[in-house]
């Protein structure tokens, strides 16, 4: 898996930081201790252990650990765990796809109302309960033409699918 994805880029972002963003691009091409995560990065190294103990504990990147005999010292080599990134995109990008699929059958199968004001949009059958007056602030509440949010949801679906068909042909 590749990390250029602008879409698998945005979903790691969201999931570690932008900080921990930049350590998992770092580590991506190999085998790295944490001093030279350092210098890649620019971050001090307290950050950096920070850093890399939160991505270890989400399973994104792992460590070899070997003793220097001369010092009794441990010296950790820090990897990406691409098996574990691909496995997390996927996921956040499955659970988006049921997401929109769930919407895009409300947004098919119903007939929205929305308060004049932006308050709430409702479907028929609420605000018809509501004598179609916004139960919020009381003002009117219109016919939504929901087209254009339904064609916006099949669009993300389609990319979604097609970023996820990428990512299994790898």
């Amino acid at each position: 898996m590749s990390l250029c994805y602008r879409e698998a880029r945005g979903v790691l972002k969201d999931v570690v930081g932008e900080n921990g963003l930049v350590v998992l691009e770092a580590c991506k091409k190999g085998e790295l201790t944490d001093e030279e995560i350092m210098k890649k990065t620019g971050f001090q190294l307290n950050v950096i252990r920070s850093l890399l103990n939160q991505l270890h504990y989400s399973g994104l990147i792992g460590y070899d650990r070997e003793k220097d005999a001369r010092t009794n010292w441990y010296t950790y080599t820090w990897f990406l765990n691409k098996d574990k990134v691909e496995q997390v995109v996927k996921e956040r990008w499955k659970n988006r796809m049921k997401s929109l699929e769930v919407q895009l059958d409300d947004e098919s199968n119903y007939v929205f109302f929305k308060c004049v004001a932006g308050c709430e949009k409702l479907p028929f059958e609420l605000a018809a309960e509501y004598d179609f007056k916004c139960p919020e602030c009381g003002k009117e509440m219109r016919h939504v033409d929901n087209k254009e949010a339904v064609t916006e949801i099949i669009k993300e679906i389609k990319n979604l699918q097609k970023s996820l068909h990428k990512l299994d042909g790898k």
